[in-house]
């Protein structure tokens, strides 16, 4: 298996860090993998990053006009 120079870094670091480190890195990915499993699965009722449309405004680009062409 080949790996980037970022993977590699980011191993060698690891390496480098003690025991208590390491599972503090390791119990802050497993914390990050459950949430993105939440997200996955909409179980998460408090969207991030994102905006509501207000779908009753005229929106004359998406109105149905025949298409013109010579």
């Amino acid at each position: 298996m080949e790996l980037s120079l970022d993977e590699q870094r980011l191993i060698a670091e690891f390496r480098r860090l003690n025991q208590e480190g390491r599972q503090e890195l390791l119990d802050f990915a497993s914390l990050l993998q459950k949430g993105k499993g939440k997200e996955a699965s909409g179980d998460d009722s408090s969207p991030r990053n994102s905006c509501t449309l207000d779908r009753k405004a005229d929106r004359p680009e998406t109105a149905k006009e025949p298409i013109f062409t010579e």
